[in-house]
């Protein structure tokens, strides 16, 4: 039998209501349409709160039980929350609690009546009430108790009435959620909320999305390295101008408007390590609040050395060379026994324990054989920075290009007075000169071709990052660069573009089985069949369609035009801008196998490639064997690495895969 609202509502409104004490009430198992436990706990808190502050303000459903007691068939919530409070000595365990009796056989039916047919208050409604509580004089602390809910909820749901009304008009007619309403929020400009709702693609229209392109050019406190270094309190202290989002799940979030200060407190911070790296003996000690890899591309760069050790510092790693060497000959022999025994796997664990703990004793010790001589140090300085983790960095040893001839001497000096050279076989590193390059003309031209795939595939999705490319494009055209309009052209603009996508093709024989040519064809086809099959019913048709078809479309003609195939490799490409914008990472488009890649460089260019992927004792086992197997154990050894040639890397990858580089052969060295 089912039953109308209408019929469950005068049902109840023909019963009786009444005031029962506390302890007089227990949850129904019988008539529950809410299942025991399925509330969470902060929201039995809030509602605690409210009923602290207010009362209860809805009656709960009740059957009569054995011995004057009543049995809650409705409101178990409520009943919770009135436990917690007796149980906190909030209210006393006779507490008047409004009931509704009902018959035992209508009991199921008001149950379902209060959680079916509910409805809570529409968030724009509850911002409204908030207001008017407050105006009355209400804190927001009571306002959060009156609700059962949060002072956080009452701050943000305040904050909802610096949302344009127009935005607030179609929340109401749900066409907003309130995740994005709140990003939209964040700001108090009407104007701009409108346009960063409206110029958003409706399938790019989330939460993240908008505050990406609310807070483009604002700095993170929580995520900006330097912005963790200076701290929130004394960048607000200098005066730096701020902005809070209400909205953020981590209420200590702001976004920083002011870079020049955020830069000068850094600067003036990383004195204190700039003075204590000055007595140090350096030429030269810069202080940047950013590293700015490029800025020092064209430097040199020292490496530490090895001077002699001492009798004693001889005498004592060779002493914990061969305990090591003990250790280790005795887990072989346990590793090589067929039986499974507890006794020798406590063994082997413990042996394995001793070994690590004597060879982190012998790192000590040849670490303090790893020196900066005084000759290097007097021609070359370092830099004083910010890092990544939020800490002051120093990068030494840097060689100014003006410095070089010197610093060469002097490393030649240091050598004969007894100072050896690392692992690596280079005291001093200098920018590279004009050697045979790496790579093929045919296999650059190849790689960059695949690049350029996956910037298009990737740029197709991004209209904002579109449209601030072809922006960039005509204003360095127009504006930057002053060309002049070519003449007797029949087109309104003067804009030219060539489509490279099917170029690519020609670049790469593999080309037509690359998944990121594979999805911008297929989207490409997409538009073929959709657009108007005559040129000049092509604008007509634009005109007539949303402002997001447009940009899609824009989006895919951008990305079409994308170039930057090359043979030749370079410290940078055209496309860098783009690949920084898109957060492109090529392991998702392309993986270095045997046809890709291997089979088409020499054979101590694949050794180096393993060395660099996997380590040196990876590459040993291929170095004696013929080109062919050794492409084969390559592509099984680097497989799921996510390796990538240089010319296939962000900046950002190649200056982390440069300092990792550096600082293995520091370790070496050492």
């Amino acid at each position: 039998m089912k039953f109308t609202k209408t019929e469950i509502e005068a049902v109840i409104a023909a019963l009786p209501r009444i005031t029962v004490p506390f302890n007089k009430l227990s949850l129904s198992q019988d008539y529950q349409v809410r299942p025991s436990g399925s509330t969470s706990k902060m929201s039995i808190a809030e509602l605690a709160a409210s009923i602290k502050a207010s009362g209860v303000l809805q009656n709960l459903i009740v059957i009569k039980g054995l011995r004057g007691q009543f049995d809650v068939c409705a409101g178990g919530r409520r009943l919770e929350a009135l436990n917690w409070l007796v149980t906190g000595g909030d209210i006393p365990d006779n507490y008047p609690v409004p009931v509704l009796v009902v018959p035992a056989d209508k009991a199921l039916i008001a149950s379902l009546a209060e959680n079916c047919f509910h409805v809570p208050m529409h968030a724009a409604d509850e911002f409204i009430a908030f207001t008017k509580l407050i105006a009355e004089g209400k804190s927001v602390e009571d306002v959060a108790a009156a609700f059962g809910v949060t002072p956080l909820v009452v701050k943000r749901r305040m904050k909802l009435s610096t949302v344009s009304p127009k935005l607030m008009a179609q929340f109401r007619a749900e066409k907003i959620s309130l995740d994005c309403l709140m990003v939209l929020a964040s700001i108090d400009d009407h104007e701009r909320q409108e346009q960063t709702w409206v110029n958003q693609p409706e399938w790019n229209r989330s939460p993240d999305h908008l505050r990406q392109m609310l807070t483009r050019g604002e700095i993170d406190s929580g995520k900006d390295s330097v912005a963790r270094f200076v701290t929130l309190k004394a960048y607000e202290k200098a005066g730096g101008m701020l902005r809070r989002d209400l909205f953020s799940d981590n209420d200590k979030t702001a976004y920083l408007l002011d870079a020049p200060v955020l830069e000068r407190l850094a600067v003036d911070k990383l004195q204190k390590t700039a003075k204590q790296i000055a007595v140090e003996g350096w030429k030269w000690t810069e202080v940047r609040a950013r590293y700015n890899f490029e800025e020092f591309s064209k430097h040199g760069e020292l490496r530490k050395a090895r001077r002699t050790p001492t009798e004693q510092e001889a005498a004592a790693i060779t002493e914990l060379e061969a305990q090591i060497a003990t250790r280790h000959e005795r887990m072989e022999a346990l590793a090589d026994q067929e039986n499974d025994d507890a006794g020798e796997d406590e063994e082997f664990l413990k042996l394995e324990a001793e070994a690590e703990d004597l060879q982190a004793q012998v790192t000590v010790l040849e670490d303090a054989l790893s020196v900066w001589p005084v000759e290097w140090v007097a021609q070359a300085g370092c830099v004083v920075f910010v890092g990544n983790a939020g800490t002051a960095e120093v990068k030494r040893g840097l060689i100014r290009p003006e410095d070089r001839n010197v610093v060469v001497d002097a490393a030649r000096g240091a050598v004969k007075d007894g100072i050896q050279q690392g692992a690596s076989g280079a005291l001093v590193s200098l920018p590279a000169a004009n050697t045979r390059p790496v790579h093929s003309e045919k296999l650059m031209r190849r790689l960059t071709a695949h690049r350029v795939a996956a910037i298009q595939a990737e740029l197709m999705f991004r209209p904002d990052v579109a449209l601030a490319a072809i922006t960039a494009q005509l204003a360095i055209k127009l504006i930057k660069d002053g060309f002049q309009r070519y003449r007797g052209g029949d087109d309104a603009l003067n804009v030219s573009a060539t489509d490279t996508h099917d170029g690519l093709r020609s670049e790469a024989e593999d080309m037509a089985d690359s998944p990121a040519w594979k999805q911008f064809d297929t989207e490409r086809q997409t538009w073929v069949q959709r657009l108007p099959r005559t040129a000049e019913a092509v604008l007509p048709w634009l005109l007539q369609q949303e402002q997001a078809t447009v940009m899609q479309l824009l989006t895919l003609l951008v990305a079409s035009s994308v170039t930057g195939v090359s043979g030749v490799e370079r410290d940078k490409q055209s496309t860098d801008a783009l690949a920084t914008a898109l957060n492109l990472d090529m392991t998702q488009w392309w993986t270095a196998t045997g046809t890709s890649y291997l089979s088409h460089v020499s054979k101590s260019r694949i050794l180096d490639v393993v060395t660099e992927a996997a380590g040196a004792n990876a590459a040993s086992p291929l170095v004696a064997l013929k080109k062919d197997d050794v492409v084969k154990g390559a592509e099984q050894t680097i497989a799921g690495t996510g390796w990538l040639p240089t010319c296939l890397r962000t900046l950002t990858q190649t200056v982390a895969q440069q300092e990792a580089e550096s600082t293995e052969e520091e370790a070496q060295a050492a």
